[in-house]
């Protein structure tokens, strides 16, 4: 485990500087990678959500509601502990944060293949995805993916005030999460499982259903209280769903928004990104990653329900399509492991040029 911990560092370490390096012209690394719903975010944690709407012509229609509160929180409350700006507090969560993740991602994917085999490529791999480059932006995908794998792995160890705890912060981070507390409650209730590593025996049904019914219960819990909030500032709890309409999103099934992609030059990159995340769907289901695929075909369904913009960001940001990439990547001949590795950093680089500079192709 430390030198999986120590190869994390510094690979994350690396990459920070090589992005460093990238933004120095732009105003500096905290400033230079925020754009777009980071700052969204920072107006948040700055002023708190404002009870109307943007009327400006850029941004007509369009509210702080959309985006939920857990994250601008805690860039809050970094800033009142640290006197960073908002730039930096945000920067300097998810440089913390992904770490973390890439930790969680390391065991989980160990926990799932006792073997060890290829464990220090995949968790290599892991980090350097470009599909990760979202882990290091002030956006909420480090938050997110640490609070979606912790609270996983918090129920399959029988810690279920621990996970419930988790899962009401999932909730509290963006509007997909109570589904994918739901995903994992299921699996939970009605899946078999073997004892924890606190456990003598597995639990019986009912002791698993009723844990089962607590996760949805506190994720559920955690989602209303912004809902009350909302209600409360401006009379409607569900206001960070109807703003949506202001960024054109309207619901339509995603064989429909996936088909408009491929007419459209400015959504095709979206649609061939839609395509993608199916086949790995597809593909984690046939490994018998059930719940985890399951999980990003949730996933994967509501943000494609409402529009193709920024799916390429929900579904392969999220930690286990990231898993699934790796483990794909493991089972290339090994010849190729040195240009997989190079592709990825070079599609870092690419990626994060890109992002510097307001290419939208990653939002």
């Amino acid at each position: 485990m430390a030198r999986t911990a120590g190869c994390v560092a510094l690979l994350h370490l690396s990459l920070l500087v090589l992005l460093a390096v990238q933004a120095w012209p732009l105003g500096g690394l905290p400033h230079a990678v925020c754009h777009w719903d980071c700052a969204w975010y920072e107006r948040i944690a700055v002023g708190g959500y404002a009870p109307h709407p943007v009327t400006n012509p850029a941004d007509f229609g369009q509210a702080s509601w959309a985006f939920f509160p857990l994250y601008p929180l805690l860039v809050r409350a970094v800033m009142a502990a640290t006197g960073m700006g908002a730039d930096g507090a945000g920067f300097a969560i998810n440089v913390a944060l992904f770490p973390v993740l890439a930790l969680l991602a390391a065991a989980y994917m160990r926990q799932k293949d006792e073997s060890g085999a290829d464990g220090l490529f995949r968790v290599v791999l892991f980090v350097i995805l470009p599909t990760g480059f979202w882990y290091r932006l002030p956006y909420t995908e480090s938050l997110y993916g640490v609070l979606l794998l912790s609270t996983t792995m918090a129920m399959a160890r029988g810690w279920t005030m621990a996970a419930a705890l988790l899962a009401a912060g999932l909730c509290l981070t963006r509007p997909t999460g109570l589904f994918c507390i739901v995903t994992i409650a299921l699996f939970h209730m009605f899946a078999p499982r073997l004892a924890g590593p606190t456990e003598r025996t597995p639990p019986d049904r009912l002791t698993r259903w009723v844990e089962g019914a607590v996760l949805v219960l506190a994720g559920a819990v955690g989602l209303a209280l912004f809902i009350f909030f909302l209600d409360r500032l401006v009379g409607d709890g569900l206001a960070f769903g109807h703003v949506q309409v202001a960024w054109g999103h309207r619901f339509l099934t995603p064989v429909v928004w996936i088909y408009e992609g491929f007419t459209h030059r400015r959504t095709l990159d979206l649609a061939i990104a839609a395509i993608g995340e199916i086949a790995l769907i597809w593909w984690g289901f046939r490994i018998r990653w059930v719940m985890e695929s399951s999980i990003l075909l949730v996933t994967f369904l509501l943000a494609s329900s409402t529009g193709l913009v920024s799916i390429h960001r929900y579904v392969l940001a999220n930690p286990f399509a990231n898993m699934l990439i790796a483990i794909l990547a493991c089972r290339l001949p090994r010849r190729w492991r040195p240009w997989v590795v190079v592709l990825c950093l070079g599609l870092d680089v690419v990626f994060a040029d890109s992002w510097l500079h307001g290419r939208r192709f990653l939002v």
